[in-house]
């Protein structure tokens, strides 16, 4: 056979099918409604491209923008949504806000009330913030606040942004009380990327929102409680289609705890809110250099959230004694927590001082001193208990977690 043959030939076999393009990722909608009005959720990796578009949506005309972000938000990502928010027509104006927990200060708020008188902020122009849980809870609350209410479009840098502030934006202190200044108003869009929440995967904000996910699947029912512990595993390997199904399902089932027309269900919102305040308050009081810091600095507040959530548990089974099924609901709660790395904390607190702490803070809000308790899966209820049966139960956890951290300081 001569060579062109065989060239002929060769030139003739079919070329290799060429690699399918990798599908676009998705990005889901979900409209969240509330009593204090409707958050549009995007949820999924590219929804940040669709910035521009809700806040043109918010705006009906694109006139000014406001963009707020945390003092800890990446510039790049700030960069990229002045540009999508240029893109669409808007003048942007950029000012920043202190991140954590100090910006849900009447401080940052006056800034922002500055930052917006300056920009010639209107009802009808957006205010695009880019921050932690903290810092959209301020800009919401500045929104709202401002003339008859500016939209408020958030891009959450946390997963607690994502599925706390979305349905509950986070109090403002005012002097002397803390967390007292709420406002009837909430995010008009949340863009929800994973890929911007994904730096903090390990922060604070990230445990915080698996134990505001635990929380609102306890109040809301025992089917939300299944499904968050079926999707646990993905939710803290950060595996997107998990996340998203479990941040869209958490977020839905807490707003229709919040807006429920029963003022008894509506009341599951706080569950844990109240004891994780005290909590705040118990370790805030003691001195830096006392026992009560064996192990550890002062735990995080999504630490301690979780273990308010283990004590209203603890409260509400022996308030119900003796319900079994509020004893097997104690240890299968515990079981996610503890999966979901909200570790119990070590520590030597005083029982009398952290029992007049959650009296004092109770107190503070209403004239009567109760507590939001899990009597079930879906039934959270303001509870009155005995001051005898609060000391034992708080002795007792105080107790246990003395022992935790003596042992972890001999291991140490």
């Amino acid at each position: 056979m001569s060579d062109e043959t065989s060239e002929a030939k060769v030139s003739e076999q079919p070329e290799a099918p060429a690699a399918a393009p990798e599908p676009a990722p998705v990005v889901r909608r979900q409209s969240i409604v509330m009593r204090t009005g409707s958050c549009d959720m995007r949820v999924g990796t590219g929804a940040l491209e669709q910035l521009g578009q809700a806040a043109k949506i918010a705006a009906g005309k694109p006139c000014r923008a406001l963009l707020v972000q945390g003092e800890d938000a990446d510039a790049e990502l700030v960069e990229r949504c002045r540009r999508l928010l240029v893109d669409q027509g808007f003048t942007v104006s950029i000012t920043s806000a202190v991140a954590g927990r100090a910006s849900r200060s009447l401080a940052c708020v006056q800034h922002l009330y500055e930052a917006m008188s300056g920009a010639r902020v209107t009802a009808d122009d957006p205010v695009v913030v880019v921050g932690d849980a903290d810092v959209i809870s301020a800009a919401i609350f500045a929104g709202a606040t401002w003339h008859t209410g500016s939209p408020v479009v958030a891009v959450p840098t946390t997963l607690d942004g994502a599925v706390d502030v979305t349905v509950t934006p986070r109090a403002i202190d005012a002097p002397g009380a803390p967390e007292m200044l709420s406002c009837r108003g909430n995010a008009r869009f949340a863009i929800c990327d994973p890929s911007v929440m994904a730096a903090g995967r390990d922060a604070d904000g990230e445990l915080m929102g698996r134990a505001v996910m635990v929380a609102g699947c306890v109040a809301a029912g025992e089917n939300s409680f299944s499904e968050l512990c079926v999707r646990a595993d993905g939710i803290i390997a950060a595996r997107e289609a998990e996340l998203v199904d479990a941040i869209l399902d958490v977020t839905k089932a807490r707003a229709r705890v919040a807006s429920s027309s029963a003022l008894a269900m509506r009341q599951g919102i706080l569950y844990g809110r109240c004891v994780g305040r005290a909590l705040e308050r118990a370790f805030d009081g003691a001195p830096a250099a006392d026992e009560r810091f064996l192990v550890e600095e002062r735990p995080g507040t999504a630490r301690l959230f979780a273990e308010a959530l283990r004590i209203s548990a603890r409260l509400a089974a022996a308030r119900q004694a003796p319900d079994e099924a509020l004893v097997d609901f104690v240890f299968t709660q515990d079981a996610l927590l503890e999966k979901f790395g909200l570790a119990e904390v070590a520590c030597a607190l005083d029982p009398v001082e952290l029992a007049a702490a959650l009296k004092a803070d109770e107190l503070q809000r209403s004239n009567r001193c109760m507590i939001p308790l899990p009597l079930g899966f879906g039934r959270v209820r303001f509870t009155s208990l005995e001051d005898d049966m609060i000391a034992e139960h708080l002795g007792a956890w105080c107790k246990s977690r003395r022992k935790l951290a003596r042992r972890r300081a001999r291991e140490a």
